[in-house]
Parts: structure tokens; sequence; C-alpha cells
């Protein structure tokens, strides 16, 4: 049986999260709910999860293809340092970005999934 790569994973999870932020936050705006200024954060921070997540890493064995356009974004994200490239880092950025949107019942769904990301 093969090993997991969990770099992929967390990578997928991430870009997963992101998208179901976005999606929480337009419900949430877009149905005035009483506390919208949380769903326009988790709709900010759910699109630069997503921008941050897009490039896809390759893999040790194997071949991996690449996302269409993922050569822009990964020429922005390196340009960040060290910032974006630690996994660590990544994830305590993850984890201080959920923490808001969990405050707020459309973005709860997608804060959880950043939190396991």
């Amino acid at each position: 049986m093969g090993r997991i790569e969990w770099a992929m994973w967390a990578n997928e999870q991430a870009l997963a999260a992101g998208l179901i932020l976005v999606t929480g936050g337009i419900v949430a705006v877009a149905g005035q709910f009483k506390m919208w200024p949380i769903a326009v954060y988790a709709i900010a921070a759910g699109v630069f999860v997503c921008f941050l997540e897009y490039p896809r890493g390759k893999r040790k064995k194997g071949s991996t293809l690449e996302r269409c356009g993922q050569k822009y974004f990964t020429v922005a994200v390196k340009t960040c340092g060290p910032l974006t490239r630690n996994y660590y880092v990544r994830a305590v950025l993850h984890a201080c970005l959920a923490i808001p949107a969990g405050y707020l019942l459309a973005t709860i769904l997608g804060t959880v999934c950043l939190a396991i990301a």
C-alpha cells in the first residue's frame, strides 16, 4: 500500500476550505445576517487562502499535473518568501484566519475545514 503524501492532502483540503469560506460569506452577506461584517472578512480570508493554496506541489514519486494558470500563482507565492512556503507558518496563518469566521453560522463549515487543513 502506498504512503500518503500529507502535503498534497493538506493543500487540497485548504483549497476546498477557502472555497467554502467564500461561499459561506456570500450567503451571509446576501442574506443580510446580523454579523455580516464577519462574512465580508470570511470572503477576503477565503480568497487569500485560495490564492495561497492554488499552486500544487510536486509529488516525490509519480507525476503531478499542474493546475490551469498555476505558474503565475507560483511566482506570486514565491515572492512572499518563507512566509508562504513553510508549512508550519501556513498552519499558524490558517488557524489565525479561521478564528474570526467561526462566529457566524454560514462560515463555520469553512472554519472547521480550514482548521483541519
